[in-house]
């Protein structure tokens, strides 16, 4: 009910502030005049009759013209041309030349606030231009066609128009916020939200990551932020989202853990996520393998600078051996296989196959292996992860993810057979 009162005073207060303005808003008038143009010898062709146009609309449009207009209707005696530094430039601003087109007319028109004079300027630009005595630079037989009348309406400001599109753009508005903005659109702000609504468990809150201008300096020192400031609160934030993960994965029952790590939308901190969990669970010891698989948008490689020409998308395709994709960091039990240059075949079962073999091979080198996957409706062929790994988690952003975005994401996983270990509340202010 409060909303639908707010909505109300609004609507008020918008149609009585645009019918206010158009009411104190100073009337303007246009008067047109028209001249026939002789273009005995320039119609031929079309360009050579186009450029012709032009030529006279320009003249037209002149300060020759404009100064003998406004010495002829002794403009200078009014105190809008009296004052200014430039009367011929102010009477020049109220006129508008159109060339009727596929004809040798020429319409001008002349806006004024006083109707009269609106006509008087239309009709002396055209007596003015006529005369060869007086613009001294046309040549040509034209003729008046049609004088100016004194207009009887202003063009500006349209009331009624005005007013009429302020209630439709209020209604519009009212209906939009009453109707189409659903609860379940609401962002989710409180992590407590996620549990009640999806029955996930939240895995941690990792907070906004800002440079400080000591260890955390760029973009880079940013996405490994465990690395390069271990004793930060995103950094303590990893690590406890760590020891839940590892007991989650524990749980499972398999020999080797595979996780994807995905989110509902881009730019919701998934890399940065599947990086930092990566170089912390090398830091506790296991070994741990980070594999790039959004072969559309690869990020990992830039991260850690290294050649992405061979990767996770070379194997999956055929066309690479494990031993030859597996790269190195510099970072102790840590290993990387990035995206690679090469496309997923379309075909399902290759990339299952593919993808089945991919980690068995993992498995026999490594104790952790995490999936940096694309987001949720982008996964496409990848999508085979989600059933054969051990996990996923889903990576929220706060104060951006929203509810039904949530929830989607959480029913599509389930549908490909996903087990959804949790969420990372990612970016959050406070």
């Amino acid at each position: 009910m409060r909303k639908k009162w707010l909505i109300a005073l609004l609507f008020l207060i918008v149609v009585s502030l645009i019918a206010w303005i158009s009411i104190k808003q100073k009337p303007i008038y246009k008067a047109s005049s028209t001249v026939v143009v002789e273009t005995a010898g320039h119609d031929t062709f079309y360009f050579a009759y186009k450029t012709y146009m032009k030529t006279q609309r320009g003249i037209i449009k002149s300060r020759r013209v404009a100064y003998h207009v406004i010495k002829n209707l002794g403009l200078m005696n009014k105190e809008e041309f009296k004052t200014a530094n430039d009367p011929t430039g102010i009477l020049l601003r109220k006129l508008k030349v159109d060339i009727i087109k596929g004809t040798g007319i020429i319409r001008i028109n002349a806006e004024d606030g006083d109707p009269k004079e609106a006509s008087r300027i239309a009709n002396e630009f055209a007596a003015v231009y006529i005369n060869p005595n007086l613009s001294r630079i046309q040549t040509n037989n034209s003729r008046v066609q049609d004088f100016a009348d004194v207009p009887l309406e202003p063009i500006r400001p349209d009331k009624k128009l005005n007013i009429a599109l302020s209630m439709i753009l209020i209604i519009a508005g009212g209906i939009s916020a009453a109707f189409l903005k659903k609860p379940d659109d609401a962002v989710i702000k409180d992590p407590k939200d996620i549990t009640a609504l999806f029955q996930l468990p939240v895995l941690g809150l990792v907070p906004k990551i800002k440079p400080d201008g000591r260890n955390i300096k760029t973009k880079a020192d940013i996405d490994m932020v465990v690395k390069k400031d271990p004793l930060c609160m995103a950094s303590e934030a990893y690590r406890s989202i760590r020891a839940k993960l590892l007991f989650s994965l524990n749980s499972a029952g398999s020999i080797a853990k595979s996780i994807v790590i995905t989110s509902s939308a881009p730019k919701e901190g998934k890399t940065i996520s599947a990086i930092n969990l990566a170089i912390m669970i090398a830091h506790s010891g296991e070994s741990a393998l980070l594999v790039d698989a959004h072969a559309k948008r690869p990020r990992v490689h830039t991260v850690f600078n290294m050649n992405n020409d061979v990767g996770f998308s070379n194997y999956i395709s055929g066309e690479a051996g494990f031993d030859s994709i597996v790269k190195y960091p510099g970072i102790d039990n840590l290993s990387i296989v990035t995206s690679g240059s090469a496309s997923y075949k379309p075909v399902e079962s290759i990339s299952l196959k593919n993808t089945k073999l991919f980690l068995e091979k993992a498995s026999a080198g490594f104790s952790k292996i995490i999936f940096d996957a694309p987001p949720v409706y982008f996964l496409g062929d990848i999508a085979v992860l989600l059933n054969i790994c051990d996990g996923a988690v889903l990576i929220a952003e706060g104060s951006k993810t929203t509810k039904n975005l949530l929830g989607n994401s959480k029913e599509s996983l389930h549908k490909r057979g996903a087990n959804i270990i949790g969420v990372i509340f990612n970016n959050v202010s406070l």
